[in-house]
């Protein structure tokens, strides 16, 4: 192989695997997106010390705005598996190494109490998804009433990730309390401690934030307006943006 073919190895091993992928991502861009970069990284398209494509070409195959690649870019940074670097010789780097310390002891904690990243997000998709159809059914006029202002308080509160991860919470939670299953509520209160664990160790995102709350704003009004199923496929497209975004930033 010439050295030619050999430095344009990368660049054409990311971008056929972006372009194999689903495709352009819908509901979710910016989640998908952090979750395809991530990925690329992982699965070794771009190796430690190797250079990115620029900007206006992972917008051409990836088929999202310059904003959201940039916003992933940063997050990505923030967590420690790539590096920006300015100038002449600049990029986006792969970091050398590319698991942070806090995730490796997020996942040696996993292992200690015998589940995985995925179990969790997974678990939280097949439970949330079916809290949220009965909610829709069975929510009290206040119950309906408080998840709208709800979500109103965290669309006020996207400039401050703690302030936000608190309301998103007791948003989760009203939903299930609007269930009336009380045993669902437990449920939901455990899946919401162990997401918490993985939140603590995300960098925070302003775009991410927004996003949550154009959704959150979706399923409060499905339940308000009584419709389950469409209450049902707000919250699957919500835990899927979630879990696209934690995989990017998480899976080892």
């Amino acid at each position: 192989m010439s050295r030619q073919a050999s430095k344009e190895a990368p660049a054409e091993r990311g971008e056929n695997f972006f372009r194999g992928s689903s495709g352009a991502p819908k509901g979710n861009s910016f989640e998908v997106t952090v979750e395809k970069l991530g990925s690329a990284i992982k699965m070794g398209f771009y190796k430690p010390g190797e250079q990115l494509p620029p900007e206006r070409k992972l917008v051409e195959v990836l088929g999202v705005s310059r904003t959201t690649i940039r916003e992933a870019i940063r997050v990505l940074s923030a967590q420690g598996i790539l590096s920006v670097r300015r100038g002449r010789t600049g990029g986006t780097f792969v970091e050398a190494s590319m698991v942070p310390r806090n995730v490796r002891e997020l996942h040696q904690s996993l292992k200690r109490k015998g589940t995985t990243l995925l179990e969790i997000l997974d678990h939280r998709l097949v439970i949330e998804t079916g809290v949220a159809e009965l909610a829709a059914e069975r929510a009290s006029k206040d119950q309906r009433r408080r998840l709208l202002e709800m979500v109103d308080a965290m669309a006020a509160a996207e400039e401050s990730f703690a302030d936000y991860r608190q309301l998103d919470i007791q948003f989760h939670l009203l939903i299930a309390e609007s269930s009336g299953v009380a045993r669902l509520q437990g449920v939901l209160t455990n899946i919401h401690i162990e997401l918490a664990d993985l939140m603590s160790v995300v960098p925070y995102s302003r775009e991410a934030c927004a996003h949550s709350t154009t959704q959150h704003r979706q399923i409060a009004a499905a339940i308000a307006a009584g419709k389950a199923a469409k209450a049902r496929e707000a919250m699957r497209e919500h835990v899927m943006a979630t879990t696209s975004f934690l995989r990017g930033l998480l899976q080892p």
